[in-house]
């Protein structure tokens, strides 16, 4: 955009941003086109109180006298920088706008629409420029250029480029909620957070051992531009730093509305649609809050709780206002802890719900807000206490509400099952009795709904498909129950049908669960079935849907069931499953040091099977087998889906040196399988030692797939079936569908045992599985690893290699292309050969798309 700007017949631009932003470094970048003769004027608060103050350097070098006589200074100015510029395009640095004087800006305005000069701004409002200026663009001849703040991959980048390592995603997401996204503000807190130790070095990764600590020059760099604003606007400021958010009614009784206003117009806070006020998202909110010392913290809790009534509060300000209360001593009433709680846990802050509800003594504490304890210490693998909490509500007269009711049931037995302790199905046949049959019709029936899901997780999370209800397929298709309980149990049902085999029907009822889902928005409920939901396509062998829904969730849309460690995880556990190591290694090696440090929920030792896996993928079998030999165990119980893709790719790496005794215990454990009625899981097993050559494996995948649905099914199918029967039509059929699917592992495998069955046939048949073979082999080849791509592979071609391969990329003839290198079509005949070798290609044809010059 300013490449744009700064074209010929344009009057330049104004960036616009926060201090700290980055806009006078993108600014001096731009201007350092030669062509320029570039002149630096800085805008100041005491330059600003003198009529041409920040030129006067410049007219300092006129005839005395022109400061009474504008338009003489004008012309004359106008000829000194066209001297002075020799010829070049004359190019004025305006450095803070919103200072300048009313003369300067005059000046300036008249440069740009004389076409003297193109300009190049930086202001962190606008609006607070003159009037002369801002019309520059209001009427266009100034483009207006908004720096937005780092996103996380943004502050990840900076963080690394300071701190020379990787860094993990829970450290960038600390940094780039505590500093808002500015960049001036990551850096200096990236060199204090590592000096204090709390960004420390784990596994060559950087990682966020401690909470940030909120002092030092962060601090100060907000204290000095606090005290910039006029003391109204410093409150305001200090006042939603602290609290959040707060109702407009409540601000306005403290400082003039103009205040307000001035603030909205430089974007600096923003008013909602709820009547609200609060920081705007460029503000570094938590930064401000941690530079304010609590006694002039106290001092505004003070003033805005003798005017507020905490129960009148929206939900978005409550939280807010009751962890500022905390912070200052004050004592919160259980109502509103307890409402407090409840948003806080359905926003992910289970901490925070925690210490809403501690905040209250014992014998105050309401059952829901035991509820809400037992929710937020679950939520951070507390899972001993929230038990311990759990029980406190036995016998005692159970949540009327349904919805406190079925949730604190499912706690109750996703507790038992993950402690191993008393017996959760004795815990659901006990529920069944709050099934009253003279409830409402619509409770009654949504309570069932409820029940029956509980009922079904257990069954599933516990590897007895057998045990779930079959009435759990009906609830999906129920018009009387809510869109969230239908979306919930769909997504069972769908994860249920992969488990079991039938992935074709789990990918239809899925399409629907999707569809569902969109309108819903509550945290938690979007969590259980976005993990159900991954669960699905994981068992279906769906990993390009798998990887899609994790790109889309870790980018925001799930707060924390796809947040950091966890949707690391998730993205490593399909980049892995499905081949692709290095990318699996690059998701993962971030959660593995952070979580070396803390795993509240147990996350490690899946981390470490699919790292180790992924290191045996890339036939590094020393590291793979130094973390499978390191790897932690769970502490509790994992879901038996999940135990079987660890207990899969840990066998692989312990046995990777014995390949018979290898196959052996994979068609063991497929057996195993399918005596819990797991088809999917036992399809993985017996698919993976067909790969590693097991004649009698290839046999049993072909039986069992065949009794199987869906995609996945189809392709290993084919895959055993080829296999055994020395199908080359079967095995690239099963290539085809498995690179559909996302595996570019068995698409490889397979493509590569076609090609050796076609290996010297000539019919034409056959050499069409051939060219259709060496296709597939070579577009899962480049997945497989990173050396693979494209753009290594080029990097081992010799430079005239290279630039054969560009110009056969092309459209050039192969007697041009002879000709241009003043070579024989035979010779290059021969160096393409080499070529197609080195990088994987069947072609000019198929190197034209991979260089995409076709």
């Amino acid at each position: 955009m300013l490449a744009e700007a700064l074209q010929a017949g344009h009057g330049g631009a104004v960036v616009v941003g926060p201090v700290g932003i980055g806009k006078t470094v993108l600014v001096h970048a731009a201007a350092a086109d030669p062509a320029f003769y570039s002149v630096t004027i800085r805008g100041s608060r005491e330059s600003g109180k003198t009529p041409f103050g920040a030129l006067a350097w410049l007219i300092s070098d006129l005839p005395d006298g022109l400061g009474s006589r504008p338009a003489h200074l004008l012309q004359e100015l106008e000829q000194l920088l066209l001297k002075r510029a020799a010829g070049k395009r004359i190019l004025l640095l305006l450095d803070g706008v919103e200072h300048l004087d009313e003369l300067t800006a005059m000046v300036v305005s008249q440069l740009v629409r004389r076409s003297v000069v193109t300009v190049l701004a930086t202001a962190e409002s606008l609006f607070r420029s003159a009037a002369e200026f801002q019309a520059l663009w209001t009427e266009g001849l100034l483009l207006r250029v908004d720096l937005a703040p780092f996103d996380l991959d943004d502050t990840r980048e900076l963080m690394q480029a300071i701190l020379r390592g990787p860094v993990s995603s829970a450290a960038a997401r600390a940094l780039q909620r505590h500093t808002g996204g500015n960049p001036h503000l990551i850096t200096l807190l990236t060199r204090e957070q590592t000096d204090e130790g709390v960004l420390k070095e784990q596994n060559d990764v950087w990682v966020l051992a401690e909470p940030l600590v909120s002092s030092g020059q962060v601090a100060e760099v907000m204290t000095v531009r606090l005290k910039r604003r006029p003391p109204a606007e410093r409150s305001v400021i200090q006042l939603l730093a602290l609290s959040g958010e707060l109702p407009l009614s409540v601000v306005l009784q403290l400082v003039p509305a103009e205040t307000v206003d001035t603030l909205e117009e430089e974007r600096l806070l923003e008013v909602t649609a709820s009547g609200t006020i609060r920081l705007g998202p460029e503000t570094s909110a938590e930064a401000i809050a941690a530079s304010i010392p609590p006694g002039r913290s106290r001092e505004l809790w003070e003033e805005v709780s003798a005017i507020l009534d905490p129960a009148l509060l929206p939900s978005s300000a409550l939280p807010g206002f009751c962890r500022w209360t905390l912070a200052c001593d004050g004592t919160l009433d259980p109502q509103s802890a307890q409402r407090a709680a409840s948003l806080a846990t359905a926003s992910g802050n289970f901490g925070q719900a925690l210490q809403f509800v501690q905040s209250v003594e014992a014998g105050q504490r309401t059952q829901a807000m035991v509820v809400e304890e037992v929710r937020a210490l679950t939520a951070q693998g507390e899972y001993s206490d929230a038990l311990e909490s759990l029980q406190r509500l036995v016998g005692a007269e159970g949540p009327a509400d349904v919805d406190s009711w079925a949730d604190l049931l499912r706690h109750q037995v996703l507790l038992l099952r993950l402690l191993g302790r008393g017996n959760p199905v004795e815990v659901l046949e006990k529920a069944r009795a709050a099934v009253l049959p003279d409830e409402p019709e619509p409770v009654r029936r949504k309570r069932e709904a409820l029940l029956l899901m509980v009922r079904g997780a257990l069954a599933i999370d516990s590897g007895c498909l057998a045990d779930v209800p079959p009435e759990l397929a009906d609830i999906r298709s129920d018009p009387a129950l809510p869109p969230v309980v239908r979306a919930g149990a769909g997504a069972l049902q769908a994860q249920f049908l992969a488990l079991s085999g039938r992935a074709g029907q789990a990918m239809t009822l899925l399409d629907a669960v999707m569809e569902d889902v969109r309108g819903v928005s509550i945290p938690s409920i979007l969590d259980t079935v976005h993990v159900r939901v991954f669960q699905a396509l994981t068992a279906a062998g769906e990993y390009a849907r798998a990887a899609a829904l994790t790109n889309e969730l870790v980018d925001g849309r799930s707060p924390r069931a796809f947040c950091c460690n966890s949707g690391e995880i998730a993205s490593g556990m399909v980049h892995a499953l499905s081949g692709r190591a290095d990318k699996a290694l690059r998701s993962l090696a971030s959660a593995m040091s952070q979580l070396q440090l803390r795993d509240s929920i147990d996350l490690l030792p899946t981390a470490q099977s699919l790292a180790a896996y992924a290191h045996l993928l890339l036939e590094n079998t020393d590291e793979a087998a130094r973390l499978s030999e390191n790897s932690a165990g769970y502490r509790w119980r994992p879901t038996a889906q999940l135990e079987s893709v660890a207990q899969l790719l840990r066998v692989q790496v312990v046995l990777a040196g014995e390949p018979q005794r290898l196959c052996v215990e994979l068609r063991s454990m497929a057996r195993r399988c399918l005596d819990q009625s797991m088809v999917a899981p036992a399809l993985e097993c017996l698919a993976a030692a067909t790969r590693y050559g097991d004649a009698k494996a290839a046999i049993e995948l072909a039986e069992a797939a065949a009794q199987a649905s869906g995609r996945w099914a189809r392709a290993l199918y084919c895959f055993g079936a080829g296999m055994d029967g020395n199908d080359p039509a079967l095995l690239v059929e099963a290539a085809e569908t498995a690179l559909e699917l996302g595996n570019v592992l068995l698409a490889n495998t397979a493509a590569r045992s076609a090609l050796r069955l076609l290996d010297g046939r000539s019919d034409s048949a056959d050499r069409v599985h051939a060219r259709d073979a060496l296709r597939l082999e070579h577009l899962s080849f480049r997945e497989l690893r990173a050396s693979n791509t494209i753009t290594e592979r080029m990097k081992t071609l010799t430079p005239f290699e290279a630039e054969i391969a560009l110009r056969a990329a092309g459209e050039a003839t192969r007697a041009e292309i002879s000709g241009a290198l003043k070579l024989s079509p035979r010779t290059i005949d021969w160096h393409l050969g080499k070529i197609f070798d080195k990088l994987h290609v069947s072609g000019r044809s198929e190197l034209g798309e991979v260089l995409g010059q076709r």
